[in-house]
């Protein structure tokens, strides 16, 4: 790779796969990934449950190896965890007994970085995402949505060049969800970080992303990447603008070909893995 091509791009996966045993023999999760992550690019992976997208997100952290091919940051492979990394996870994982400040300086403590030094960049990152005057409230004082942005700015607390958010709004209510989304793209207009997320909302993907990467069911690998041509900031009520549908059917149609979705016999309606997720929010809601 060229070292101009490198500054171009913070993530390039080159032929990556990943094997690995189980009780029951070897199982092949992914398989010839190829793709350039450009420098602050939001760039979002849906997929069938099952097909490899959290064990792509963690070999990219360098949690884990990959048994094919390389993933390189800013041009270096990766060969163990990446301190100019941040990680937000579907479970907010913060600890009760922490303040929300604390939780957020928790990330600058790990690190063996001056948390003196940090403490104004919390409470400013906090701030920017609605929780200023909580900082000094604890976890189970809040909210799920609250939590999850404390979790945020744990990961940016260290000034990461790369976020990794491994499904971080699943857990959350359909209207908190909407929320984040609007939260999280103001975030991320302010610092552009490059971002690789993962969702199994296409509205969610297409709402955030400059290009969706579409998986096939395991092994693994990229079936389509659509580039999601919409001016930003992007306003919730484009949602339902017909513009904004035709990326969602675009990719549900490859969907619908890979035989992941299917029609409703009695509607003639495609049921989306964001439907899905939202009506088993409702029915465990009891609405």
């Amino acid at each position: 790779m060229s070292t101009e091509t490198a500054s171009l791009e913070t993530v390039s996966y080159e032929g990556v796969g990943l094997t690995y045993s189980t009780a029951r023999g070897t199982v092949q999760a992914l398989t010839d990934i190829t793709l350039a992550v450009p420098r602050g690019h939001f760039v979002s992976i849906v997929g069938p449950s099952g097909c490899g997208k959290s064990s792509r997100l963690m070999l990219t952290a360098g949690l884990r190896s990959c048994t094919h091919g390389k993933i390189r940051i800013d041009g270096t492979p990766i060969t163990g965890p990446q301190p100019n990394t941040g990680i937000v996870f579907q479970n907010d994982t913060l600890l009760d007994w922490r303040s929300a400040l604390a939780n957020v300086l928790l990330q600058v403590e790990l690190r063996g970085l001056a948390k003196a030094k940090y403490r104004q960049k919390a409470l400013d990152l906090l701030r920017s995402v609605g929780l200023g005057g909580f900082e000094d409230r604890h976890p189970y004082e809040l909210s799920g949505g609250m939590r999850q942005r404390i979790a945020i700015c744990r990961a940016l607390i260290h000034d990461p060049h790369l976020l990794l958010m491994d499904e971080p709004f699943g857990a959350l209510d359909a209207l908190t969800r909407e929320q984040m989304m609007n939260d999280l793209q103001a975030l991320w207009l302010e610092q552009r970080k490059t971002v690789v997320f993962i969702t199994h909302s296409i509205p969610e993907a297409v709402f955030l992303s400059d290009r969706v990467v579409v998986m096939t069911s395991r092994p693994g690998r990229i079936d389509d990447i659509v580039p999601i041509d919409l001016p930003r900031p992007r306003e919730l009520h484009m949602i339902t603008e017909p513009i904004f549908n035709a990326f969602v059917q675009q990719i549900r149609v490859i969907f619908e070909r890979q035989g992941v979705l299917r029609s409703n016999s009695h509607t003639g309606r495609t049921q989306t893995l964001s439907d899905a997720h939202l009506h088993g929010l409702d029915d465990r809601s009891g609405r």
